[in-house]
């Protein structure tokens, strides 16, 4: 009958030869009896939702038990629909379809679910790479790939910490604004003038320590946080060095530019309650500087 309807049937005799035959090709449907002659429908059935490669697969009982607890205990180990014989053959083809029809939308859900499922891991990771970069970029200069003034009073703030922890820890601001700077941008143009400042930064990058610090403050305008300081003169050496680096010609586009630069520098103190108190201080002797030139 069911053949006749374009069903693809198997069929067993018994329930050993049930469960070998579905291990052998999973089917889409099962329509199992209860009385067999070695395992009953209800052992069959335990044993196929015991097994996560069948668990899924629908199971209609059909058979001549019509006692209530036999459907509930059907119903129990897993079944989705039972029958009693005789049965009605429409009945029996519409129960299979409405089953069938089921199992397909159940696959197709859990087919969108996975996919959804994918969707938002993706879509997790790409939020942990965007705030992965948003956080690099609120402590970068977007132009000089530097430290930006944020991240340097972060610093500044760490440093004054140890100078109240250690009194013997001594720390500096040098302050560099570069001179004239906005005349390169209006003889050359602003693309001239931002590949200075990323020259600039690179050499400056080049010349101080390892633990010091340097940063862009913005504009023209960079800051290096000189730790470890052992004497004023230790600075004095360390901004000719600066300054000569800021003197040395810088290759742009066919140009040769060559700009100079003032320097102010801050000496950090345990006493100091405010975290910029020192880079204000070095702002203030490089526009001193600025005048005297």
């Amino acid at each position: 009958m069911l053949s006749i309807q374009g069903y693809s049937v198997r069929k067993a005799t018994g329930g050993e030869m049930a469960l070998n035959s579905v291990d052998s090709l999973l089917p889409d449907l099962i329509l199992l009896d209860i009385l067999m002659p070695d395992l009953n429908g209800y052992e069959v059935c335990v044993q196929l939702k015991r097994n996560p490669q069948t668990a899924n697969i629908p199971i209609i009982f059909l058979s001549a038990l019509d006692d209530p607890l036999d459907k509930v205990k059907a119903f129990d180990v897993g079944g989705v629909d039972y029958l009693t014989k005789p049965f009605q053959v429409e009945e029996v083809l519409a129960r299979v379809h409405n089953q069938l029809l089921l199992k397909s939308a159940q696959e197709k859900i859990l087919g969108l679910n996975n996919q959804l499922q994918e969707w938002v891991i993706e879509q997790n990771s790409k939020l942990k790479l965007s705030n992965t970069r948003l956080l690099e970029t609120s402590h970068y200069d977007l132009l000089t790939n530097i430290p930006n003034r944020a991240s340097f009073l972060k610093r500044l703030e760490q440093s004054l910490f140890l100078a109240k922890m250690d009194k013997s820890y001594k720390f500096a601001v040098l302050y560099i604004d570069c001179d004239h700077f906005r005349e390169v941008n209006y003889s050359f143009g602003y693309c001239v003038g931002d590949e200075l400042l990323k020259q600039l930064a690179v050499k400056l990058q080049e010349v101080i320590n390892p633990d010091d610090m340097l940063a862009r403050l913005g504009g023209d305008q960079f800051a290096i946080l000189f730790s470890k300081l052992t004497d004023e003169k230790q600075v004095d050496l360390f901004v000719e060095k600066v300054l000569f680096c800021l003197e040395q010609p810088f290759a742009i586009q066919d140009h040769e530019i060559t700009i100079t630069g003032s320097i102010g520098v801050g000496y950090g103190q345990a006493a100091d309650d405010v975290v910029d108190i020192t880079l204000k201080n070095a702002e203030i002797a490089m526009q001193k500087a600025r005048e005297r030139r």
